[in-house]
């Protein structure tokens, strides 16, 4: 790519972000997208952030988006300034471009910068930045300082931090932080609300119409799309404060534990300053030092930066692992220089001498002899503290501030022509390469969709070998065999054990399930499945399999050995209908072509498929579930190899002759990691295009009247069934609510339902609607959100004991037996939460035998 192409902005719509929120932004098509298509987070090729010199073009400049980009207007944004103010007030951006306005180059660096080094190492809750997770800006605006005095008549004495959130919509609601105020009063630290981005107004990416300019922080401090400014004597409560942004000790090796510990509030591992960092832009990664003459000389070129308006004193290259060094050119302009090409650095001349909030750029010329005996070329830089980087890498569980040193590897290559070849230690996102791929160490929390390597598994010489027509036979829950990667198992003993139940086995049972579990299952899952390992398929069973291939159309899903009293039992016309067969295969996956997708909220979307055979019913039993399955995305050079599948179960909303509905939340990349990997595809699904279903699956189904079943237990009758339900977690709930009102004898049922916002209550209208219909002596609601309106009526807060001992069972005493609860919502919810609350108020007998998870 040459120079004129790199400053050239983009002037089309990237294909990636058509139909999804951000279709409205302009982005170059060059950026390394390092989360899928959406939301947005991305850096520019390492190449061309060094070819564009000391200020990063717009277009170029690294960006870190947390959910959708909120389309705002100058004209209608406006800023509140709130809490510990001796004159809270609203602003406008007419009131913010009144001011004086100064303009100052800044680098703003990702905490996660160079992250997917220590991601080759170990992997960490955050996605893979590469070494381009740093960039430079002229930005214009005015102090926060002036504006809090101008127009909030200055700060209370009790004030101790500022806090600031975006109006941005993501899973948590608007990003936030907070720093402290000694911090946002100095003229030191020179932090600004921002307007301009290199003489142009914000784009949409870097928080038009305004955004918090923080120098020498972490990118994480500087908010976008900034609404609120608050005072406040206690740090910001936004969850991205204190879920987000941190380096613990290295004794904390999963975000669980963080929790568990409880790690996170810890405020002496919350991220600031930057540290000191340096990278090799030049030679870049695959690149060929041709030998034609030794005698020449080599450039090596990459950037440095530092925190605290610190200035970085020397960059120094090493071809020897560190035994000597060299000392490099650094090229850090004045900032007033730097800053007149689009604005004016305001201030004493004393003052404008004294900032140091942007990189160096470095540059050495070596001798290529020098090069040829080399077999790495590294870099450290110093700051006037004395501050250098560590040679070694040091992992932590958000993968932040790694700054130990850029190694670039160099090798003698004799073919094609004689050459040094330079490699880097890795590429960004989901770019292959790098040396450090073959450092990969696997481990537990390794991403679901990876494939194990096979030929590490047990498999002694002396197995015995299977057709798959004798596998076929066992295909009961007391004799169950399945087939991964040609391995035969019995995985009889494991049913009772299973986490997703002895059905999420049963169905794959007597098949070939390679697909299906490497698309579920971890590495530590592939580890325990040796356990069972009995046999190997043989090399002649690929005839096409008669069980598989043909489920018997006549056996009737909605049939229960154990049922009782079943003359009286009702399902809900929306699900069963006896007269058609069933759409769903237990054992055949089928294609459902998406019909249409609906936002309900900025994550939460209502998907419908609908599927061949207008007047087919869905065949799924009341609260009972599917699975869904669709190809993983892969790179431009992934696209030789098989895709593989990624695979997850849901719980349909609503279902009818020939249709099906689904309400499912998308994880976007959050607490920098990369997000939902299905959620992410799903959401990227169009309109006409088709995903694989099979089902049903599931332990428990409601059979009508308060009658329920559990796998390998007895059908049993309640007359009052309590509900708990976070987020989407509504959905088997409402499927049960819906057959519910269709009883001659229904239960009495409760529902507590809690999520964040009152957006994030879906169905709600539809399940005050049911109660209207029920009345509220049979059918009880609550509601609990977390960061809930002004007017909110019901639940605040968290989910309490005296909420259970309150809205759980609140139609009268009924003895244990009569009692059921469903719980469904996040791991976290149902195990730190529900359970133990329930234990707290029912007794750990109850709890322990009348609770179930779906």
């Amino acid at each position: 790519m040459d120079e004129s192409t790199i400053m050239k902005p983009p002037t089309t719509i990237d294909p990636r972000d058509e139909n999804t929120p951000d279709a409205f932004v302009l982005r170059d098509s060059s950026m390394v997208r390092l989360t899928g298509k959406h939301p947005f987070n991305a850096e520019a090729p390492l190449k061309s952030l060094e070819k564009a010199g000391y200020v990063t073009p717009n277009h170029l400049h690294f960006v870190r988006n947390h959910g959708p980009v909120p389309q705002l207007t100058w004209e209608e944004h406006r800023i509140e300034i709130t809490g510990l103010v001796n004159s809270p007030t609203t602003i406008s951006m007419d009131d913010i471009a009144s001011m004086t306005p100064t303009t100052l180059p800044v680098t703003m660096v990702c905490a996660g910068n160079r992250r997917k080094e220590q991601n080759m190492v170990k992997q960490s809750i955050g996605f893979g930045w590469g070494a381009a997770g740093a960039s430079t800006a002229c930005w214009s605006g005015v102090y926060l300082r002036d504006v809090i005095n101008h127009f909030g008549g200055g700060l209370k004495d009790d004030a101790k931090y500022i806090c600031f959130e975006g109006v941005d919509k993501t899973s948590k609601g608007g990003y936030g932080t907070s720093i402290a105020a000694n911090r946002v009063m100095s003229d030191h630290y020179d932090i600004m609300l921002a307007y301009k981005m290199n003489g142009e107004l914000l784009p949409a990416d870097h928080g038009f119409p305004i955004r918090v300019i923080i120098p020498g922080c972490i990118g994480g401090r500087s908010v976008k799309w900034l609404g609120r400014i608050e005072a406040s004597d206690s740090e910001s409560t936004n969850p991205f404060h204190n879920g987000d942004n941190k380096v613990f000790p290295t004794q904390v090796k999963s975000a669980e534990q963080a929790t568990e510990e409880k790690w996170w509030p810890r405020p002496e591992y919350t991220l600031y300053d930057l540290n000191v960092n340096s990278v090799i832009s030049t030679p870049n990664h695959d690149e060929h030092i041709m030998l034609h003459n030794l005698q020449e000389t080599y450039t090596a070129r990459g950037y440095a930066y530092t925190g605290g308006n610190r200035r970085i004193t020397r960059v120094e290259i090493s071809l020897d692992s560190g035994k000597t060094w060299l000392l490099a050119t650094l090229h850090c302009p004045p900032s007033q220089q730097i800053a007149a090409a689009y604005g004016q650095l305001t201030g004493p001349g004393y003052y404008q001498a004294s900032r140091y909030w942007s990189w160096t750029l470095w540059h050495v010329d070596l001798e290529v002899a020098d090069l040829v005996r080399a077999d790495e070329m590294v870099v450290r830089a110093w700051d006037e503290s004395q501050n250098t980087q560590p040679e070694n890498l040091t992992w932590n569980l958000m993968g932040m501030m790694n700054n130990c040193w850029f190694r670039v590897k160099l090798s003698l290559e004799r073919e094609p022509s004689l050459a040094i070849r330079c490699e880097h230690p890795t590429l960004a996102g989901p770019q292959p390469g790098g040396w450090m791929a073959a450092l990969v160490k696997k481990d537990d929390n390794a991403d679901i969709s990876t494939t194990p390597d096979t030929t590490t598994a047990k498999q002694p010489s002396s197995l015995p070998t299977f057709t798959l027509a004798q596998v076929e036979m066992h295909q009961k829950e007391d004799d169950c065999w399945i087939i991964v990667h040609d391995l035969v198992y019995d995985c009889t003993p494991f049913m009772k054990d299973h986490p997703g139940g002895a059905s999420s086995i049963l169905i794959t049972a007597g098949t070939d399930t390679t697909e299906e579990f490497d698309a579920i299952h971890s590495s530590k899952a592939h580890n325990m499945l040796q356990d069972y390992l009995i046999g190997q398929l043989s090399s002649s069973s690929s005839e096409h399999s008669s069980t598989t291939s043909s489920l018997s159309s006549s056996s009737n899903a909605f049939s229960h050995p154990d049922t009782t009293n079943s003359s009286t039992i009702t399902l809900s016309s929306s699900i069963n209908n006896d007269d058609h067969t069933p759409f769903l295969e237990p054992k055949k996956w089928k294609k459902m072509t998406l019909d249409s997708k609906q936002s309900l909220s900025p994550t939460i979307r209502l998907f419908r498929f609908v599927f061949d055979g207008c007047n087919q019913p869905l065949g799924l039993p009341i609260g009972q579930h599917v699975y869904l399955k669709m190809p993983q995305e892969q790179t431009d050079r992934q696209q030789q190899t098989q895709p593989k599948s990624i695979m997850r179960a849901y719980t349909p909303s609503d279902s009818g002759p020939g249709f099906v509905e689904f309400i499912i939340k998308v994880y976007f990349p959050d607490h920098q990691q990369p997000g939902g990997a299905f959620t992410q595809l799903l959401d990227k699904l169009r309109i006409g295009e088709t995903i694989d279903v099979k089902g049903p699956l599931g332990e428990y189904e409601y059979l009508g009247d308060g009658h329920y079943s559990l796998t390998r237990q007895p059908a049993r009758h309640v007359q009052h069934i309590g509900m708990i339900a976070g987020g989407t977690g509504i959905t088997p709930m409402w499927q049960i609510l819906d057959a519910i009102q269709h009883d001659h004898n229904p239960p009495k049922v409760s529902l507590i339902y809690c999520a964040r916002h009152y957006e994030d209550l879906v169905l709600a209208k539809e399940i005050l609607e049911l109660q209207r219909v029920l009345g509220t002596h049979m059918f009880h609601v609550r509601f609990i959100l977390s960061r809930p309106g002004n007017d909110w009526e019901h639940g605040k807060g968290r989910l309490t004991a005296s909420e259970i001992s309150e809205h759980l069972f609140p139609h009268g005493t009924l003895c244990d037996n009569d009692k059921m609860v469903l719980l469904c919502g996040s791991d976290t919810m149902i195990e730190h939460c529900c359970k133990p609350l329930i234990a707290q108020v029912m007794g750990d007998e109850f709890a322990l035998k009348n609770i179930f998870v779906f």
